[in-house]
């Protein structure tokens, strides 16, 4: 690797590297701040990072990585330059972890999605390792690696049928070659939160065409087999972000979040609803308002319409 990239930015040192670009840490020579510096192999993936650039510079959001600048460099391979984060990678972090907590971080990557999607790009690569925190281990998500991100108004990059991504995390439409959309994102983030409550993820296999082959034709292993303190409402919520058919998945974003909402703030974390403290007092100012919570995280709006 060179001293400097396009005359403008010191590499400093590398801070990871992956299938088709590594990242360094540099400095913009004549400003003097440090940025995370994409670069891809040659002049064949420009089109790729063009593509995360135009992606990154929709968003203006605290949970999505920021872009700085973008280019060639002198040989004609091109460059990401991004704010440089200093956190760990959700990867990182010991699991399991508290519920709370790792709801938290869910409804943080819920809501940096939630803008995304609203500006029309779709991540396709929600994984632990393209979550960063932004200081340390307690502060707020940040979601980063837009490089296999999908617009909404922009031609594909990838052919049809083409499922690219890390594999525990691929929702099952895309693994199928189906047509997709934001709530492939939704999957991932149940895997996540699957993932940081029980410390395993919900669909495992010796190969990973085993475990694609399982998530597109098993259900995940029952949460509560795993973690058995966790609250049902709380497992209801991730099993429904985990379904098989993202027409019984959440809306979207805003709606997930929602639900862990009432899942952790509502109901109390280590009852059952139908015995919740909290459940019951509203049951009896509210008749039929259990049922009627109970069935919208489960299975949707639709069924909270129906009963009410």
């Amino acid at each position: 690797m060179k001293p400097t990239v396009a005359d403008r930015y010191k590499v400093l040192s590398v801070l990871g590297s992956g299938g088709m670009s590594r990242v360094y840490r540099a400095q913009h020579v004549a400003l003097g701040t440090e940025v995370a510096l994409k670069l891809l192999g040659d002049a064949q993936h420009a089109a790729r990072i063009a593509r995360e650039a135009q992606a990154i510079a929709r968003l203006d959001h605290p949970g999505c990585v920021r872009i700085r600048d973008h280019g060639l460099d002198e040989e004609g391979a091109p460059y990401l330059a991004m704010e440089l984060l200093e956190g760990p990678t959700l990867a990182e972090l010991a699991m399991p972890i508290d519920v709370e907590r790792a709801v938290a971080i869910a409804k943080q990557l819920l809501s940096a999605l939630a803008h995304a999607h609203a500006h029309g790009v779709i991540h396709r690569d929600v994984k632990p390792a393209n979550v960063m925190f932004r200081r340390g281990p307690t502060s707020r998500v940040v979601l980063i690696d837009f490089g296999l991100a999908a617009l909404r108004d922009a031609p594909a990059l990838t052919g049809a049928g083409m499922a690219i991504g890390s594999p525990s995390y691929i929702a099952p439409e895309r693994l199928r070659g189906e047509p997709y959309d934001a709530r492939a994102d939704l999957y991932a983030v149940g895997v996540i939160l699957y993932e940081l409550i029980a410390g395993a993820r919900p669909f495992e296999g010796a190969s990973p065409e085993e475990v694609m082959a399982n998530a597109m034709t098993r259900p995940p292993r029952p949460l509560r087999a795993l973690a058995p303190t966790v609250a049902p409402v709380v497992e209801a919520v991730i099993r429904r972000a985990l379904a098989s058919d993202p027409a019984r998945r959440f809306a979207d974003a805003e709606e997930m979040m929602s639900a862990l909402e009432v899942a952790t703030e509502v109901i109390e974390p280590d009852l059952d609803p139908a015995a919740s403290v909290t459940a019951i007092a509203l049951e009896r100012v509210h008749p039929g308002w259990v049922g009627r919570l109970w069935g919208r995280i489960r299975y949707g709006a639709w069924r909270w319409r129906a009963q009410g």
